[in-house]
């Protein structure tokens, strides 16, 4: 291989598949990487290769070591991840896998640890004149009788990092269910402890408590950083959504907010980001409160590139040439983008679950006014692996399994 060619790990995700896409599209050497074959990344027509490592969530050590081997022995320009757990074990290693002469696409580990734990976030957030919901970050159980006491409205119990890497190199993900959110009305010290209690990943670093913002669904702010803020910008909507309690956007839409763009250039800024970044909102009239911020690629990550912002390519240009020789200045906001496999199935069985049967009016009707997330008639293979994960979901869903 030469130096035009990459390496985009997560082969199983959208997202990957986006990056893919959009670099081999650029005429780069594209291999895709997973811990199992017939991923749709690697069933794309523009990775050219497909690279087999070990689980990183069953072993950090055997897939790090597994990985830089594989680095040493190819001529990779730079690696690409967008999972939460890759993102993390790469930073984690940066500097060990970097040795290889490989650029590593994500940020440094002291740098990328500040978002992804969200009570140093906040407590960051609340020195800048953006708006956040009221945070607690206990750091005793004898403490949620106080904040319980104290509060007026819902709030929704957060653990404090998405994913966590234990001594024994597994990664565990903590997801926010129905269950995390709590009323007025209920009793937050027993849902916070029977929370902990359930789940041995956040009795070391305890959940967050944070007033919950009930305004419209979430919003987002997305692109690529250079330590001085945003380069390169995209802001989107959600317009379905699956759970219905928050969760993935099925159908999304581009869109500008002047304000949101200000708020999220102060908080990257402040995070000294570089490299690729997902600030997420909720808009409550014309305000927008700080939800959280992922330091990697973002689900809507083809939606970005379709309407004009190809991040994927601009990050590649500022890891390997160390610069953004393109800087795009607008982005189009009439591209409805959709995500029919899973998000939007699911979508529409808990609506008939529901008995909301008239759901199947725009569910049908999006098959004309929105391009799919991953169906391309220019490259149709990828959806004969994101099919059978389909159908896994929809029987996991059947037997009472959680799906996130």
């Amino acid at each position: 291989m030469n130096g035009d060619s990459v390496l985009v790990l997560d082969a199983q995700g959208q997202n990957a598949l986006a990056v893919v896409r959009s670099l081999g599209r650029k005429g780069l050497s594209v291999t895709a990487g997973g811990d199992t074959r017939f991923l749709p990344g690697m069933l794309s027509k523009y990775a050219e290769e497909a690279y087999v490592h070990p689980d990183p969530a069953a072993d950090e050590t055997a897939f790090v070591s597994h990985l830089e081997s594989h680095l040493d022995e190819r001529d990779y320009a730079a690696v690409f991840c967008v999972t939460d757990l890759s993102t993390a074990i790469l930073s984690k290693h940066k500097e060990r896998l970097e040795a290889t002469g490989t650029e590593i696409g994500v940020e440094d580990w002291e740098t990328y640890i500040l978002p992804n734990d969200k009570g140093r976030f906040f407590a960051l957030a609340s020195g800048l004149d953006v708006p956040t919901p009221e945070t607690h970050a206990p750091e005793s159980l004898d403490e949620i009788a106080d904040i319980d006491a104290a509060r007026e409205g819902t709030v929704v119990v957060k653990p404090r990092r998405t994913t966590v890497l234990d001594e024994h190199g597994e990664g565990h993900t903590n997801r926010i269910s129905g269950d995390n959110y709590v009323g007025p009305d209920e009793d937050l010290e027993e849902r916070y402890r029977a929370i902990v209690e359930g789940n041995p990943a956040l009795r070391e670093q305890l959940p967050l408590v944070q007033e919950y913002v009930d305004g419209e669904e979430a919003v987002c702010t997305v692109g690529l950083a250079d330590g001085n803020g945003l380069t390169a910008v995209f802001q989107h909507e959600k317009y379905r959504v699956f759970p219905p309690s928050g969760g993935v956007g099925s159908v999304r839409k581009g869109i500008r907010e002047p304000r949101m763009r200000t708020y999220a250039d102060w908080v990257v800024d402040a995070l000294d980001w570089v490299g690729p970044v997902h600030v997420e909102f909720v808009r409550d009239g014309e305000e927008f409160y700080l939800i959280e911020v992922n330091g990697r690629y973002w689900g809507s990550t083809a939606l970005t590139v379709n309407s004009g912002v190809d991040i994927p390519w601009l990050h590649y240009q500022q890891l390997v040439h160390g610069e953004t020789t393109e800087r795009p200045e607008g982005y189009r906001t009439d591209v409805k983008q959709r995500k029919l496999f899973y998000q939007d199935v699911l979508w529409l069985k808990n609506n008939f679950d529901r008995g909301n049967y008239g759901a199947i009016v725009p569910f049908v009707a999006s098959f004309a006014t929105t391009r799919e997330e991953n169906l391309d008639p220019s490259d149709p293979l990828p959806a004969l692996g994101i099919v059978p994960r389909t159908v896994d979901m929809l029987r996991g869903i059947r037997e009472g399994k959680s799906v996130y």
